[in-house]
């Protein structure tokens, strides 16, 4: 007579348990778009804290040569011609604070590097840095990369750069570069005053665009939101902060 108490407690606890977890319908795991369907705000000229404590996951570096020819940051604007930035913080500190606090994330990371400094050597020891640093998380192709999915890139450093890191180390680690049809580097003033608005929002369908200061104008009262509407989705005059954001349909 025990064992018939014992069993149907039992039945009534399996009850209680399938009723509590799986009896409710689970909601269904949609999977997220391709990475150039986001909008993400960016930081630059600012501490790498403060950009990620706005939750930005997009992060531009100003790279010279100091005297010994090693990569620095500069931490404020300077005139193009420059090779050495005073007001610095050393590339590597960059990559050990990303690698610190960036990751993990359901999101990629954008490292954006504007090299001011045609020395290879100071560009070959920003690879090193990379590949020391942030091994794990790097991205190891370049190929479509606008449009894979964001899942794909989840944890992952995506690295972004232009023409001046052409026949160096970094080049080969380069995911996005704006000397190539997949992405584009526009000025706010650029993206405020396109020349061809419904090209650049087509452009912007299957592409990125990466709205960016410019150096010798100071912007008074950047609107974030027009470039938004253009579909641009890389804005380091958005300091609105949040991750990756969904552009609504037709953006």
């Amino acid at each position: 007579m025990e064992w018939l108490v014992a069993l149907a407690l039992m039945a009534l606890i399996l009850y209680l348990v399938f009723d509590d977890t799986v009896g409710e319908p689970m909601s269904p795991v949609v999977p997220r778009k391709r990475l150039c369907d986001y909008t993400v705000a960016g930081g630059v000229y600012e501490d790498l804290s403060t950009v990620l404590g706005r939750g930005s996951r997009l992060y531009e570096v100003h790279v010279y040569s100091d005297e010994q020819d090693h990569p620095v940051v500069a931490k404020r604007p300077l005139n193009d011609g420059y090779d050495y930035a005073e007001d610095i913080v050393t590339f590597e500190q960059v990559c050990v604070d990303l690698v610190n606090d960036a990751f993990p994330s359901q999101d990629p990371f954008i490292l954006s590097i504007v090299m001011h400094t045609h020395k290879a050597v100071t560009a070959n020891e920003c690879a090193q840095h990379l590949k020391t640093t942030l091994r794990r998380h790097l991205l190891t192709t370049n190929a479509a990369v606008a449009r894979m999915p964001i899942d794909d890139l989840a944890n992952k450093l995506l690295v972004v750069s232009g023409g001046t890191i052409r026949g160096t180390e970094l080049e080969p680690m380069v995911n996005l570069s704006w000397m190539t049809e997949d992405l584009r580097r526009l000025s706010y003033q650029q993206a405020l005053f396109p020349r061809d608005e419904a090209g650049l929002i087509a452009y912007n369908r299957d592409h990125i665009t990466l709205v960016a200061p410019e150096t010798e104008v100071r912007t008074v009262n950047a609107n974030p939101d027009r470039p938004k509407a253009l579909g641009c989705q890389r804005n380091l005059y958005d300091l609105s902060g949040g991750w990756f954001v969904e552009k609504p349909e037709g953006g």
